[in-house]
Parts: structure tokens; sequence; C-alpha cells
């Protein structure tokens, strides 16, 4: 009997514990990225009093990088999506006879939140990883323990100029992304629906907002946030193994997707609430 239960209570026990496990592990790492976030704000208030040891040229170097090279690719995947919106917009508005709406379907869709949210998936891929590959890459050659014996903080040289240099660059890119697919589906209008540049600007003007405006802005600020902070959390906690940087890397693209997603359903909540 007792062999009986022990069979039938093993794996209750062994999946209370695996639970439990990970409730533990979850929480030991959140406590981990609150405390990383509140050192990156720390650095920021050692830089504002003009005691830190960030140089303005990294940080310059680093809009450069998560910035002006980030456009192109930005463009492209914004005119593409902005082609699609206003292709499948006009299969189905057409049925009404209301296909002049596309151009309001793709300027409130685009600028209120799928152009930060495919910006930020952009950003995520391409810089996230960077600053995982960059910060991870000199973990495993001891770099920063390096800087560390110099008494340089790492936080404050290598993690405070890309979460500045991305938080600058994203509301600047999330708008180049909402004017290129607004002009995409300018595009797919003026080929497909006969419609006048005119009209389609006029109509796309008399449905934009200043709050849909400053929604996106806003998640586009955001966004560079999740994604630095992400990148170089992940980077600063490289094992220092043999693929220690791709699994950091692989880390830093889905946990900057995942907490994108996270903070744009949040904000959807919160506005909606708002009536906003």
């Amino acid at each position: 009997m007792r062999w009986r239960d022990a069979y039938f209570h093993k794996p209750n026990q062994d999946l209370l514990e695996r639970v439990g496990n990970g409730a533990i592990s979850v929480a030991g790492r959140v406590r981990d990225i609150t405390r990383f976030v509140f050192q990156i704000f720390h650095a920021i208030e050692i830089m504002i009093c003009r005691r830190g040891v960030m140089r303005r040229i990294d940080l310059w170097v680093e809009i450069d990088n998560a910035g002006l090279r980030a456009i192109p690719i930005v463009c492209l995947i914004s005119f593409m999506i902005g082609l699609i919106i206003a292709f499948v917009g006009h299969m189905q508005l057409e049925i009404f006879g209301a296909e002049i709406y596309v151009a309001a379907l793709v300027a409130i869709s685009m600028i209120r939140i799928l152009g930060a949210v495919m910006t930020g998936i952009i950003m995520a891929g391409r810089t996230g990883a960077s600053y995982a590959a960059e910060i991870g890459t000199m973990r495993v050659n001891e770099e920063i323990d390096a800087l560390k014996t110099m008494g340089v903080s790492p936080i404050q040289f290598l993690v405070l100029p890309r979460v500045l240099a991305l938080t600058i660059a994203m509301p600047i890119l999330t708008i180049i992304a909402d004017i290129v697919a607004i002009f995409g589906g300018m595009c797919v209008a003026i080929a497909i629906m006969n419609v006048s540049i005119a009209e389609y600007w006029r109509t796309t003007v008399d449905w934009l907002s200043f709050n849909n405006f400053a929604i996106g802005v806003l998640h586009g600020w955001l966004f560079g946030w999740v994604i630095a902070i992400a990148g170089c959390w992940c980077g600063m906690n490289t094992v220092q193994t043999a693929d220690g940087v791709g699994r950091a890397t692989t880390r830093a693209v889905v946990s900057g997707i995942v907490g994108c997603i996270i903070v744009t359903a949040i904000l959807t909540v919160i506005f909606n609430w708002l009536d906003i």
C-alpha cells in the first residue's frame, strides 16, 4: 500500500516541485531586472550631476548605429506594411463602396500603434540582439571584469549610452515608419482605386488626431527602453561558455519582443479605460 501511495504521489510531488522552482526562478529574475533598472536610473542621476564616466562620443556613435543606420530597414518594412493594410482594406471596403476610407484605415492603425509595434520588433531583432552580442562578448573576454578592476562602472560606460541612444532613436524611427506607411497606402490607392494624391491626403489629415500621434510616439519611447534594457541585461548576464553569447542574443530578441507586446497590452487597457 505504501509502495502504491508513493508511486501515485511522486508525479504530483515532482510537478509541485517544478512549479515551485519555476516560480522562484521567475521571482529571482524579476528581482535582478528591477535592480538592473534602478542601477540605470542611478547612472542617469550621476550623469546629470556631471559625475559619470559616459563619454558623449559613445552616445553619438550609438545613436548613429541604432538610429540612422536603422532607417532603411524601418522604411522598407513600414512601406510594405502600408501596402498590405491598404490592399486588404480596399478589398473589404470595396464591398460597401467606401474605398476612400482606406486612407483613414492606414493612417489610424499605423500612427496609433502598428508603426511603433513594427518598429519595435525590427529594433529588437536588430539593435537589441546587437547590444546583447557586444556586451556578452565583452563579458566572455573578461573585459567587463577589467573595467570593474579599473574602477569604471560598466553600467555607466557600456549600458547607459546604449539605453539613451535607443530611447532617443525609437520615437523618431516610429514617426518615420508612420510617414512611410502612409505613403505606401497612398501608392495602392493611386494605383488601384484611382484616388488622387490630394484626395488621399485630405482624408488622411481629416482622420488624424493629436491623441493618436502622441500615443504612437509614447509607445515608441517605451519600446526603446524595453528593448535596450533587455539587450543590455542579457549581455551583462551572459554565461561564459562557448554558446553563451548565442543564448544571450536569442534571449534579448525574445525578451524585447515580448516586452513590447506586454507594454502594448497594458497601454491599450489604460487608454481604453481613460477613453483616449
